[in-house]
């Protein structure tokens, strides 16, 4: 269970990727992103001290916060205009996840906040506009899924922008008690809301 100028070449477009790129700044101090997704996930403009969040390893509670995996196809969505990188209108990724665990008694069950991180990006054959895409979020335990939430995400890109930064928080999943482990998936897709594919993990 442990688990902005236009776009000119297609080696740029691995900057949209989640594990391509990271949003913490030249200086190591969180990013705008960043700190709003920990103002979102933890309350604060600073995550908490690692010795304060759940861990994989924590065998003296028995209980672990599980990781989130991005399901296979999930972690980016492109418009394409033509076959090539110059025919790319936008690309909306996933570049970071986090998750919060608050159990809720003996058994395995738990309250469960899912945060996502994620981008924009023009590509050449892009302009200003409104870009979306659905996140999809599936919850397992065994073969049996517990929940399943979809929203959208992205964002507004003015004239001169090459790209705009968006976070998404999922609250109030509640996972009952039960045995067998716990899969936490997200995804995007296009249009509406889709069942995200087991896949790697993070």
């Amino acid at each position: 269970m442990s688990r902005r100028p236009h776009l000119l070449a297609a080696s740029l477009l691995c900057l949209g990727l989640a594990g391509c790129g990271s949003s913490s700044s030249s200086t190591g101090e969180p990013s705008a992103m960043q700190r709003t997704m920990n103002v979102l996930m933890f309350q604060s403009t600073s995550a908490p001290p690692a010795e304060q969040l759940p861990k994989d390893d924590e065998q003296d509670t028995g209980f672990v916060c599980p990781q989130v995996i991005i399901a296979d196809g999930g972690a980016a969505i492109r418009a394409q205009a033509g076959q090539d990188s110059a025919g790319l209108r936008h690309q909306i990724s996933i570049l970071n996840v986090a998750r919060e665990c608050t159990p809720t008694g003996p058994g395995g069950g738990f309250r469960l906040k899912v945060g996502v991180e994620g981008r924009v990006l023009l590509g050449p054959a892009g302009g200003a506009g409104a870009y979306s895409a659905t996140l999809n979020t599936q919850v397992m335990r065994g073969t049996t899924v517990v929940a399943r939430r979809s929203g959208r995400v992205g964002g507004s890109i003015a004239a001169g922008q090459g790209g705009t930064d968006f976070t998404y928080v999922e609250d109030g999943i509640v996972v009952p008690p039960g045995r067998g482990d716990v899969e936490i998936i997200v995804g995007l897709s296009q249009g509406g809301a889709a069942t995200p594919a087991r896949a790697r993990r993070r």
